[in-house]
């Protein structure tokens, strides 16, 4: 709520222009009078000197000045006609509301005309009065209508940065967690191999060391393939669709987890899609998580793998037997497996049914990704 000293305020360049023109008012009318001594004081005064508050109370400056017309007069002050278009033209450009300007722009121009027909000018001069009222008004409410939809615009292009600024934040914390999920896909598959082998070289030494040679072979080779998978990881850095196809292929990751003690089949069919790097990494991946987790939580039972490359879609089903019922522990393999699908418009489900665990994949041909 304003206070009396805040709408007494007036701005410092009005206060001195205003202060001007009733100087330059008072000297002619003491030097060239236009009416009695007393009176053309107070018409100056009264008609000039609101000027100082026209952009804080454009309103009743127009009212107060517009109502010292009302005098009668023998000339005219010469820069009257610049005070009455500036108080006006502020008007316009500051008064509210809309019917309350309307309103104060008739009284001054019934002013006006009054004002003139009263005077010594003849009465086709009331033509003159009325411009000089409306006039400036209406330039004032065509700048005010201008401020108003550049300060719009204005709100709309800060809305619009802070919601770039939003996307870009959401798309780093997406890319991250991408990376993220490939590096937990590649080092915690492989890991989980050379565990499985360890444990084996570790109970061919205490009962036939001349057989842990081959585990420990297969550790080396699996700790030397992991390199390489880091290596290739960093391809997801790359928008999707222009990934490089030079991912190890589904037979490959299925040996290699046969050969780490892991009892996986697979059947692959349909006809691949050619071209699509981001769907087959995402294929390859899905099928090595299926059968690492089996080797982890369910160690000896076999996985069956299947994949039905459709026209339209590609279907990935892995089921192994378990022990136990109910629905399967959310860890970061499935939440993993459920993002990755999901990124490229897929779809995934995992369940427990009759002693089996399922995981069930589908990813469209035309990966889609999707932004949360």
């Amino acid at each position: 709520m304003s206070t009396v000293r805040d709408r007494l305020h007036a701005p410092r360049g009005d206060a001195a222009l205003a202060g001007v023109l009733v100087v330059a008012g008072l000297v002619q009318a003491l030097v060239t009078p236009f009416a009695a001594p007393l009176v053309g004081v107070v018409y100056v005064v009264g008609t000039t000197l609101p000027l100082a508050w026209r952009r804080t109370r454009p309103v009743e400056v127009a009212v107060v000045s517009a109502a010292f017309w009302l005098i009668p007069l023998d000339g005219f002050p010469l820069l009257g006609f610049v005070t009455a278009a500036l108080i006006f033209y502020a008007l316009g450009a500051w008064g509210r509301p809309t019917g309350v300007v309307v309103g104060v722009t008739g009284f001054a121009t019934a002013c006006a005309v009054l004002g003139t027909l009263l005077g010594p000018e003849a009465p086709v001069a009331a033509i003159g009065a009325v411009l000089i009222v409306v006039a400036p008004v209406l330039a004032g409410r065509v700048v005010a209508h201008e401020r108003a939809r550049n300060a719009a615009l204005a709100e709309v292009t800060a809305q619009l940065e802070e919601e770039r600024q939003r996307v870009q934040e959401s798309a780093v914390a997406a890319e991250r967690a991408r990376i993220a999920q490939e590096l937990h896909d590649v080092v915690g598959h492989e890991l989980t191999l050379i565990a499985i082998q360890a444990e084996a070289a570790a109970a061919a030494l205490r009962s036939a060391p001349e057989r842990a040679a081959e585990p420990v072979d297969t550790i080396r080779a699996t700790a030397h393939r992991t390199l390489g998978s880091i290596r290739q990881t960093l391809d997801v850095l790359a928008p999707l669709g222009s990934a490089r196809p030079s991912y190890d292929g589904l037979d490959e990751v299925v040996r290699r987890a046969t050969d780490s003690g892991i009892d996986g089949s697979l059947v692959v069919t349909g006809t691949p899609w050619p071209g699509q790097a981001a769907v087959w990494l995402a294929v390859t991946r899905i099928v090595g998580e299926c059968l690492t987790n089996a080797g982890r939580h369910a160690p000896g039972s076999p996985v069956e793998v299947v994949v039905d490359w459709r026209p339209d879609r590609v279907h990935v089903l892995a089921s192994n037997p378990v022990d136990g019922r109910g629905r399967p522990a959310p860890g970061r393999g499935l939440t993993g497996m459920r993002h990755r699908a999901e990124l490229l418009g897929g779809e995934f489900a995992a369940r427990t049914d009759d002693g089996r665990f399922t995981v069930d994949v589908s990813l469209p041909a035309e990966p889609v990704r999707v932004v949360r």
